[in-house]
């Protein structure tokens, strides 16, 4: 009986396909980007806190002063003014709920 030899390939050699070239995934991926002084940056950022926490500390502080100078009830202030402020006032208060959260804390 001869024997035929067919060149046949059930799987290919290499399983590597890019579904997203160019794309990147990490746990954790800081860029400074184009800063005027990434020394000064990184250290802001060891010493004082991540952009997170920095940017945390700024809402609260601007939180104070919205209910200080009670810019809600002024009615000399457009609508449309009123209702971003009650937004961002949402949203501090959305992320202290979340960070007084059990599940997330522990």
């Amino acid at each position: 009986m001869a024997s035929v030899q067919i060149p046949l390939q059930w799987a290919p050699n290499s399983l590597y396909q890019p579904i997203l070239p160019n794309w990147q995934v990490s746990l954790f991926s800081v860029d400074l980007g184009d800063s005027s002084n990434a020394q000064v940056e990184r250290a802001a950022i060891k010493r004082v806190g991540s952009y997170g926490k920095q940017l945390g500390h700024l809402a609260e502080a601007l939180e104070v002063v919205i209910e200080r100078l009670k810019l809600l009830d002024d009615r000399t202030l457009p609508r449309e003014q009123r209702d971003a402020l009650k937004v961002f006032l949402g949203d501090v208060a959305a992320t202290r709920k979340l960070k007084q959260s059990p599940a997330l804390t522990a």
